[in-house]
């Protein structure tokens, strides 16, 4: 079996398990525990027979990172919390959000076999893929590349420092000394990168997997091979933003005029400046 086919092994038993586990548990947070763990098991994997491509390594250890650090977000979240008997107990609250509208379980379960399951473990695996095209090309490293791999570094630092920030922000909330912090009692954060942007994390994420695709693009990987990945992630994150949005606006009044003020992705200081300032002015 090659390195490929067993990423695609691993891939199937991914959507397997994904999809049993929601079915008999009613946790569908199996592809979220998922996601920052399948790239760098894939890259790993490829990595076994590729090791002499020099440009493939490099990129396949910043994903690997991205991995071990969205894995450690997610954990210090309760994403992996376990109880014997119970099961994993940590879930995405959007899910409960989809449960009440999708009506029946049926249904519900047709919707965790293609799109919780299929849509976004699939997904998953072809934002990965173009590192796989990229290490059957042995050309030398180029100026592009180095831009390339500063990017992405770039890009997973801005996701750490993002995380992180909103980590603080829904800590530091709960806190007695911050209960008097018009601020923090907006519910939402609007510090840091978080000032300049509704979901920094978001932009961040995207531009390490547009990178990724790059990567191919650089080495001659055709379009079709190269984007769809990147091109998908980006229809899920509006999807998944609208959603996280309309939960916000319905949980804080506020939020509304927060939207008009701030930018949804890029964290650009310069944009919608006079209507964010009343925000940060509170």
């Amino acid at each position: 079996m090659s390195v490929f086919q067993i990423t695609v092994a691993i891939l199937i038993i991914s959507i397997i398990v994904s999809f049993l586990y929601g079915l008999f548990t009613r946790n569908y947070s199996t592809v979220d525990r998922l996601w920052s763990i399948l790239p760098p098991v894939y890259v790993l994997v490829w990595m076994s027979e590729y090791m002499h491509n020099t440009r493939f390594v490099i990129a396949g250890i910043l994903v690997i990172a991205w991995g071990v650090r969205l894995s450690l977000n997610f954990a210090r979240r309760g994403g992996y919390t376990f109880k014997w008997g119970k099961g994993f107990t940590g879930e995405d609250y959007r899910w409960e959000i989809m449960r009440e509208k999708i009506p029946g379980r049926f249904m519900f379960e047709l919707f965790n076999l293609f799109f919780i399951s299929i849509f976004q473990l699939v997904l998953v695996f072809i934002i990965t893929l173009p590192l796989y095209f990229v290490a059957q090309n042995n050309a030398p490293l180029n100026r592009i590349d180095i831009v390339l791999f500063v990017l992405h570094f770039l890009f997973l630092l801005g996701e750490t420092i993002s995380d992180n920030q909103q980590y603080r922000f829904q800590s530091d909330k709960r806190r007695a000394e911050f209960q008097n912090s018009t601020r923090h009692q907006l519910g939402y954060n609007t510090f840091g990168l978080w000032k300049f942007s509704r979901h920094p994390n978001y932009f961040f994420e995207i531009g390490q997997w547009v990178i990724v695709a790059c990567y191919a693009l650089n080495t001659g990987v055709p379009l079709s091979r190269s984007v769809p990945g990147a091109l998908l992630l980006i229809l899920l994150f509006i999807g998944s933003t609208n959603l996280t949005e309309s939960i916000t606006a319905a949980k804080y009044p506020s939020y509304a005029q927060w939207r008009k003020a701030s930018a949804a992705w890029l964290p650009l200081p310069v944009l919608k400046g006079k209507k964010r300032q009343k925000f940060l002015n509170i």
